[in-house]
């Protein structure tokens, strides 16, 4: 596994990304039998998550006990109360880590069949301003499985409860929407090596 960067903020979000380089990579190294169960990749994709994790506890000076999943699949640090997200799309996989705020990061590669779903995950606006830009598809993607991943729970509509209000450089601005209330959010995203990083800050 590559780490391409790790940037460590204490008082906000951390992210890592890092790329399975090779089949024959150290983390396969490692007896993980129990794992043996999933597909080659999948496989690739969980190690390389926990180890890339690892470095990103090992930078905020916190234990690394292993990682376990809620009863909605949300992943967490064993005994330790700091906030975490994974997202991978294979070969690359991303980890974000906050002190006690929920978070969310995706990481997606930029595909046509984005075009054919479209209407699944857009609200009439959103459509309007994605036409057929696959980019634009992409990221708008991106973002609301970043939005669904803080939110930590199913059954979000993504074309009505994850809304994009704003995109400028850099910086989303975005709303999640519940019988409750509208929460308002500011997501971070980047474009790397045809891959949109999207997490929230």
């Amino acid at each position: 596994m590559r780490t391409h960067w790790i940037k460590i903020n204490p008082n906000g979000t951390s992210v890592g990304l890092a790329e399975i380089t090779s089949e024959h990579d150290e983390i396969l190294k490692q007896d993980h039998s129990d794992l043996d169960h999933l597909h080659p990749k999948k496989r690739l994709e969980f190690l390389a998550s926990r180890q890339l994790m690892a470095q990103l506890c090992e930078g905020l000076y916190i234990p690394y006990q292993g990682i376990e999943k809620d009863e909605f699949g949300k992943p967490h640090l064993i005994n330790s109360s700091y906030q975490i997200s994974i997202s991978h799309s294979y070969p690359m996989v991303a980890c974000a880590i906050h002190p006690s705020k929920p978070c969310g990061i995706d990481i997606e590669s930029i595909r046509p069949q984005l075009l054919k779903i479209k209407h699944k995950f857009l609200n009439p606006k959103e459509l309007s301003y994605c036409g057929d830009d696959l980019k634009k598809l992409c990221l708008h993607w991106s973002s609301k499985e970043a939005l669904y991943k803080v939110h930590g729970r199913k059954s979000l509509i993504f074309a009505e409860q994850l809304a994009i209000q704003q995109i400028s450089p850099n910086e989303i601005h975005a709303e999640i929407i519940t019988d409750q209330n509208i929460k308002n959010y500011i997501l971070n995203y980047e474009y790397f090596l045809e891959y949109f990083l999207v997490y929230n800050v």
